[in-house]
């Protein structure tokens, strides 16, 4: 079912950034319903914790080098940064804690900047890579998109826009949201093409595909498509489907105020909207939603569903970004109960459908896929991948066949 975790990942990352803009809107506009939470029992618990045992340098210390290791990593584009991140900590700890001393807030975000970026090409002089060009620009790319986002966050969460001076239970809040979309933006990074995938699925520009005015647009094509099929009907199916669409609109209206009033009952009800609210900007990125047969069956494990992700999530104080892992996942997990037919491949197709239909058949690190991918995605001839496969015409020809009588046979 997690083959395609990326997937997951991708469309979680995409609706926490749309819906953290969303929020900086609002609380521009005076609305200020979103900071953090440092009440909650579980945040004062972690709280005494680590005050009475120590461990809040310890915590500190932890997302420091966390937080290195990811940008030498994607720097370099490379895993194996772990031991170089160890050895170089005590020059990192050391401006770090020069910074505190010194009090120079206005330049910490330069000051982090330039020393790491000598970092990083220390690195890359060990690892005897060359492209510092492009080590550069990844570096940049990444160091910017991150601090946009932070900056965004903490304007955000915070009741006072923006301020260094953090306690250790704001720091824990503040960093929580960051340090997910950190793991998945690393995840992706080398799941899925590099610096290619960080600026298109990753970066804000992602934000486009998922904006309001290419929804708007979609639902007036929808409307206007709906309308003419509409007109071309008798007065007899046009009454049926009137009928069926103000039924069908009281039902999932019904449906979404008793989800609602249950989630108040339990005092998450703007949890429980922020769930909902991100399988539905999620729902199609997945392909087809799953449907009950029984309606009534559909009411029932519905409320059931959202009970139990209202009971397991955090309170938004403590973290947007949970309630929205929680509503797409359950968008993902549902559609894995689609029943879906895949048609053969063809040259010219989308890449993601390309690898939604082809990964149901061969791994992905498979010689198999590749001469697919090249085939199919890059339009490579027979006679060229028959040259570098070191097989006959024929014999690509025939893998090529074998995969979609496969795919036939889903």
């Amino acid at each position: 079912m997690f083959k395609d975790y990326q997937k997951y990942l991708r469309a979680s990352l995409k609706v926490y950034l749309f819906v953290l803009i969303i929020i900086f809107i609002l609380k521009i506009v005076g609305l200020d319903y979103f900071g953090i939470y440092i009440d909650s029992p579980i945040i004062v618990k972690i709280n005494n914790i680590c005050s009475k045992y120590h461990l809040t340098d310890i915590w500190y210390l932890i997302t420091l080098l966390f937080y290195a290791y990811v940008i030498f990593s994607i720097s370099i584009k490379d895993k194996k940064c772990f031991i170089y991140t160890l050895c170089v900590a005590p020059i990192i700890f050391l401006v770090q804690h020069s910074k505190q001393l010194i009090n120079i807030t206005a330049l910490s975000s330069i000051i982090d900047f330039l020393y790491l970026y000598i970092l990083v090409i220390i690195l890359a002089l060990i690892k005897k890579k060359k492209d510092f060009k492009k080590i550069t620009l990844r570096f940049i790319v990444y160091n910017l998109v991150s601090i946009v986002i932070q900056i965004i966050s903490y304007m955000t969460r915070f009741k006072y826009n923006i301020n260094y001076d953090f306690g250790f239970i704001e720091n824990f809040i503040l960093n929580l949201d960051y340090i997910i979309m950190t793991i998945i933006i690393y995840q992706l990074y080398f799941a899925e093409g590099g610096l290619k995938c960080y600026q298109t699925e990753v970066s804000l520009s992602s934000l486009k595909k998922i904006s309001l005015k290419k929804s708007l647009q979609k639902l007036q094509k929808n409307f206007q498509s709906n309308l003419e099929a509409f007109k071309s009907k008798n007065k007899e199916e046009k009454l049926t489907i009137v009928i069926f669409s103000i039924l069908s609109l009281i039902w999932n209206t019904l449906t979404v105020l008793i989800v609602l009033f249950i989630a108040k009952l339990n005092d998450t009800p703007i949890e429980c909207i922020f769930i909902l609210s991100s399988f539905w900007l999620s729902k199609r990125s997945f392909g087809e939603a799953f449907h009950f047969d029984s309606m009534v069956v559909c009411f029932i494990v519905s409320n059931l569903t959202y009970y139990g992700l209202n009971r397991i999530t955090t309170p938004l104080g403590i973290s947007i970004f949970i309630p929205i892992l929680l509503g797409v996942g359950l968008s993902y997990v549902t559609s894995k109960f689609v029943k879906k037919t895949y048609k053969p491949l063809y040259r010219g197709m989308p890449k993601e459908l390309f690898e939604e239909t082809i990964l149901k058949v061969v791994d992905k690190d498979s010689e198999k896929y590749n001469i697919c991918y090249e085939f199919y995605i890059d339009k490579k001839s027979d006679l060229s991948l028959s040259y570098k496969y070191n097989y006959s015409v024929a014999g690509i020809r025939k893998i090529k066949d074998r995969i979609n009588d496969k795919i036939k046979r889903l």
